[in-house]
């Protein structure tokens, strides 16, 4: 004998309706139309109501299903479904229905047979069609594992239904999951266009993997143009926001970067991979405490939801914060934790090479670069890692020679940031090599890439003090502390060129004002007592003796 679980929901039509209590044709007629104004809740009672007068009738069953799937309440909706169709087993329409719910579930298995039953029958499809059951076969194929087998149902799904926009958009984003990106913009591209049944979906998700795409090809500000779109539409999406996050980080705009991953923390607080990328922005800008917080909380409290690099990505970014805070072996530690989870990526070894040279391991940070260019010899990050090494154990001509590969790298796509500071070291490396005017078109060539770069103009001020250009030293000097007022070497460099162009009071005022901020700067110490003794007034002349 068969047994409805009747489901606690509320109902206030029940209480208007006490004179029609064994009338299944009105409770059937109610339950479709609640389901209809998308009162969902109330449908299923109404349907229930309408089952325990009727139970052998199968409409009030595919209505409590379709209400069901709506509350997300899967389960419930295939044990209405296939009492449906046990009464009326003829019936694509349904066994559509019950393929989708079923894949919400991870029945997938079940889901096929169901979609397969569906299309080999073609029978009573009611208001849904064959484009649906492809579909949603390929859904069920997809989450299978079988990428083959579900673009070649989504295909059928589109040839089916041409602007059925749902199914472009996931073919979009299967088509760049298997590296055919130019075919896949162009679904998503039509999807957009066409913005005509989307199901459960939105244009969202057409703009969203419309974002993937542009970012995987690194057309950056493409990407940031589609991310805006699919958050315009969908403002809640964690995912977007995450995504938008690691764009506007690749292009240095690292604020930015942080305002998204805090977007989608308000989405999601537990999504681990906005944590992490949370911490890599709070790296970038030196906010080392708090960027430890987040990454410690990815990994310990987060969700665990990833990208392709997984929790590495939260170690390495732990690794680059416990760096910051000086702590040195934990940072080691902790980038051995991103390469144990993630082996084959190149950053992470260039990471741990930079942390093994601050221990004074010279040796060991040399394999680690070592391996990171062996993994991606167009790293920008592993060639300049590798260079500062070298040139710390004064193998100068094999430091340039790795500085010129960095430059010709991968820094040279989205952020620049990075590209300025190689050129900031490679003119450093060469005004020691006494090298100074490639030392100074190498900080002209920092500053073109990041004119705020106080390094830059620092090195500049070298170079131009060394071929005796004390003016435009001085000038250069300047511009460094414009924007960076607290460094005490900048304002020793000044006082040195205001010094050379016999600018004595000035030159004073700028040791000062250095030893203020290092009360150990020697050149400092040094060259205000010479100016010091130059701005004495000289002693009045000894009387002739008579």
């Amino acid at each position: 004998m068969f047994s409805l679980l009747i489901l606690n929901l509320a109902c206030p039509y029940v209480a208007r309706a006490q004179d029609k209590l064994q009338d299944f044709d009105y409770w059937a007629a109610l339950c479709s139309s609640l389901g209809k104004s998308k009162k969902f809740k109330e449908a299923v009672v109404a349907c229930d109501q309408a089952i325990t007068i009727n139970p052998n009738e199968p409409i009030a069953w595919a209505e409590r299903g379709h209400s069901l799937v709506a509350l997300a309440m899967y389960t419930e909706a295939v044990v209405s479904y296939d009492r449906f169709l046990r009464l009326d087993p003829i019936n694509s329409e349904i066994l559509t229905k019950r393929c989708g719910a079923l894949n919400e579930i991870e029945r997938y298995d079940d889901a096929l047979t169901s979609c397969e039953t569906a299309l080999r029958l073609d029978k009573n499809w009611g208001e849904t069609s064959p484009a649906e059951a492809w579909y949603n076969q390929a859904v069920t194929l997809k989450r299978s594992g079988k990428p083959a087998e579900s673009l070649e149902s989504l295909g059928w799904a589109i040839q089916t239904k041409p602007n059925y926009s749902i199914a472009l958009a996931d073919r979009c984003e299967l088509l760049s999951s298997l590296d055919r990106d130019p075919e896949a913009l162009k679904d998503c591209e039509k999807a957009i266009k066409v913005n005509a049944n989307w199901g459960n979906g939105s244009p969202a998700s057409a703009w969203a993997n419309r974002g993937r795409i542009q970012r995987k090809l690194e057309h950056f500000d493409e990407a940031l143009f589609a991310y805006d779109k699919a958050l315009a539409i969908k403002p809640l999406d964690p995912v977007a926001w995450t995504e938008q996050g690691m764009v506007l980080w690749k292009l240095g705009r690292y604020g930015e970067a942080l305002a998204s991953q805090e977007w989608a923390l308000k989405a999601n607080a537990k999504y681990s991979l906005a944590l992490a990328n949370k911490c890599a922005a709070l790296n970038q800008l030196g906010q080392y405490k708090e960027a430890l917080a987040a990454c410690e909380a990815a990994i310990q409290e987060g969700d665990q939801q990833w990208n392709e690099l997984g929790a590495g990505l939260a170690w390495d970014q732990r690794g680059s914060a416990l760096s910051g805070l000086g702590r040195y072996e934990e940072a080691l530690a902790s980038a051995n934790r991103a390469i144990a989870l993630k082996p084959n990526y190149s950053e992470f070894w260039s990471n741990r090479g930079g942390t093994l040279w601050y221990l004074g391991r010279f040796s060991e940070a040399l394999s680690s670069t070592n391996q990171a260019i062996a993994l991606n010899q167009n790293s920008s990050s592993a060639w300049f890692n590798h260079g500062r090494i070298l040139a710390s154990q004064g193998q100068s001509n094999e430091a340039l020679m790795a500085y010129d590969k960095a430059i010709a790298g991968d820094a040279n796509i989205g952020n620049k940031l990075t590209l300025a500071d190689i050129w900031v070291n490679k003119s450093a490396l060469l005004w020691r090599l006494r090298r100074y005017q490639e030392s100074l078109t190498a900080s002209n060539q920092a500053i073109a890439i990041n004119p705020k770069s106080g390094a830059a103009w620092f090195n500049r001020g070298l170079a131009l003090m060394s071929l005796d250009r004390f003016q435009e030293a001085v000038s250069a000097y300047n511009y460094a502390l414009n924007y960076d007022v607290k460094n005490a070497d900048y304002w020793t460099g000044r006082g040195l060129a205001l010094m050379a162009i016999g600018s004595n009071p000035e030159a004073l005022a700028s040791f000062e004002q250095a030893l203020k901020l290092n009360p150990t700067q020697s050149q400092a110490l040094v060259n205000k007592e010479i100016v010091a003794q130059r701005l004495k007034p000289a002693p009045p002349p000894t009387p002739p003796k008579n």
